[in-house]
């Protein structure tokens, strides 16, 4: 099995050192247009299977020609990220060149894999890789917002002072400060959250307080940190996990709508193959609205920036 890496910035390399733990590759190319940094990263990398916890698989940097016969590609190519921006589609003018470069690069020497989207805004990043050439739709896709999903879990055990994964909530809509947090489907371990907190004698929870800290809180990390790669590599490589084996998962997805004018995450059936199914499930009346405004804030970020 072959993974193609596209992008190594900060988000790139944090994915290349998750992912090599996994054993999930015997190869991994590594492309850059910074090609010293990508020498340096796979370099570095290389040096770590002197050790015995970790595997020797080839690791190499190179350019589109390599990813011939890859099976996924992982995009996180981007231009640079400025912690003070007010909102990711602020990278959408210039990450639109970005994203129809690599996949006419992409195109012009394969269709098989599967292509991941990391590149923000991802939605709209998703939806315009759709649109640049014949890549089979199907294969491509976004992270969508599997990591507000996480953040959500997160933020709801801590306010119960419970194990994240005890919590099943998901997240659909953009990436970003439009993500809807689905609480009409929320449970704590099969119990509906009234249930659970009579049962637990635990404080009630305040929705709003917590809907609105989902996308505040990476920007929390972004103003003391710089950046954003730790929990969305892992959230990639979790992903890139169940393509690999076939999982079938369900997980909140981004990736063209049924009629082709955007790109949007909601529950989607993934296989080997890509985008299987997407659900669009029923949601409370203020889910519905807010999930509209989503759609709406995508489609006016893609009629902005992007003339097909």
């Amino acid at each position: 099995m072959k993974l193609g890496l596209i992008g190594i910035g900060k988000v790139g390399s944090q994915i290349l050192t998750d992912v090599q733990y996994l054993n999930l590759f015997s190869d991994i190319v590594v492309v850059d247009t910074n090609e010293k940094l990508a020498r340096g990263e796979v370099l570095d990398h290389q040096h770590a299977q002197g050790l015995t916890s970790t595997s020797h698989i080839r690791i190499v940097s190179g350019d589109y020609t390599d990813l011939v016969d890859a099976d996924v590609i992982v995009v996180t190519a981007s231009i640079a990220t400025d912690p003070n921006m007010p909102d990711r589609t602020a990278l959408t003018k210039g990450n639109v060149g970005v994203v129809t470069d690599v996949m006419n690069r992409i195109n012009a020497v394969t269709q098989q894999p599967l292509i991941v989207f990391v590149s923000n805004p991802v939605d709209t990043m998703t939806y315009i890789a759709t649109q640049v050439n014949d890549y089979p739709n199907e294969k491509i896709m976004g992270t969508g917002t599997l990591l507000e999903s996480a953040r959500f879990r997160t933020l709801i055990a801590h306010h119960y002072d419970i194990d994240p994964k005890s919590v099943e909530a998901f997240v659909i809509g953009e990436h970003g400060q439009h993500a809807v947090p689905v609480w009409s489907k929320m449970t704590i371990a099969g119990m509906p959250l009234d249930e659970f907190e009579t049962l637990s004698q635990k404080a009630a929870i305040d929705r709003e307080a917590i809907t609105q800290q989902v996308d505040k809180v990476s920007f929390d990390v972004f103003h003391d940190k710089g950046w954003t790669n730790v929990a969305i590599a892992k959230t990639t490589v979790e992903l890139v996990k169940r393509l690999v084996f076939n999982e079938k998962a369900i997980l909140p997805l981004t990736s063209i709508t049924a009629d082709g004018s955007l790109a949007v995450s909601l529950p989607t059936l993934v296989t080997r193959q890509g985008v299987n199914h997407v659900f669009n499930i029923t949601l409370d009346a203020a889910e519905r609205d807010q999930f509209e405004q989503a759609k709406a804030y995508i489609q006016q970020t893609i009629d902005t920036h992007f003339k097909k």
